[in-house]
This record gives structure tokens, C-alpha cells and sequence, in this order.
């Protein structure tokens, strides 16, 4: 099996500027949800999905997969988690083969733990068609 893990992390927070890149007990905001999905077996890469390059550097060096930067039509306020989802699952397959499945690691739930990610995937595995 083969899951495509997806992080979703845009560069243009008004509230909390520079929020993704923030320091969470010691490490970006974004690489926890990165670090929750290494060592998965079922998830073949760690994709991310930013329009910010110093999110990307961040990505970069935490092992995610950051090979482009999200086109501006994909980073505004209204942009979709979905049309987002489908721009990068689009790309991987292009470039790296067909997924079984996509997974969605939102940078702003840090707090989900490696067991559940697990878990979930094995929900999917068990589900799967």
C-alpha cells in the first residue's frame, strides 16, 4: 500500500503571522506533522504543499518533499483544502507513481501522535476496496 502523506501549510496567516514556521516546544509548528508521518511504511513520501519559500527551507530540512512552490491561485483565503489536495496528488502521480491514498496532515493539529496516524492507516487498509 502506498499513502501519500500531504501537509497543507500557506505562507499568509493574518492572524498569527509566520504561524507554520513557529517554534512549538523547540521545532516548527510544521515539522511535527512531518515527524508524526516518518517512519510510517505505508506512506511513501511526505509532500509538502506551501507558496512560501522559507516554509519550504523549514520542510526541507525536516525530510519533507517540497519540489515546488503552491501557484498564488492555490494560497489565498479561499482556496480549498481540496483543490489544494488535488493539485499535489496530481503532481505525485505524475512524477512518482500512483497512491493508494491520500493522507492530510493539517500543521495546525500538532498534537496527533504517531499511533493514530498508524491507526488510521490501517482503518484505510482495512476498508480499502
Amino acid at each position: 500500500m502506498r499513502i501519500l502523506a500531504l501537509i497543507t501549510a500557506r505562507g499568509g496567516s493574518k492572524r498569527v503571522p509566520g504561524k507554520n514556521i513557529r517554534s512549538l516546544a523547540g521545532r516548527p509548528l510544521v515539522a511535527w506533522s512531518i515527524n508524526v508521518a516518518k517512519d510510517i511504511p505505508e506512506i511513501c513520501d511526505i509532500l509538502v504543499s506551501t507558496d512560501d519559500p522559507q516554509i519550504a527551507e523549514v520542510c526541507t530540512q525536516h525530510g519533507a518533499l517540497v519540489p515546488w512552490l503552491r501557484p498564488a491561485d492555490l494560497a489565498t483565503d479561499t482556496a480549498t483544502s481540496v483543490d489544494v489536495a488535488l493539485h499535489a496528488l496530481d503532481w505525485y502521480e505524475s512524477e512518482r507513481g500512483v497512491v493508494d491514498g491520500l493522507l492530510l496532515l493539517q500543521p495546525t493539529s500538532p498534537f496527533r501522535t504517531k499511533e493514530t496516524v498508524a491507526k488510521g492507516v490501517e482503518l484505510f487498509r482495512a476498508n480499502s476496496l
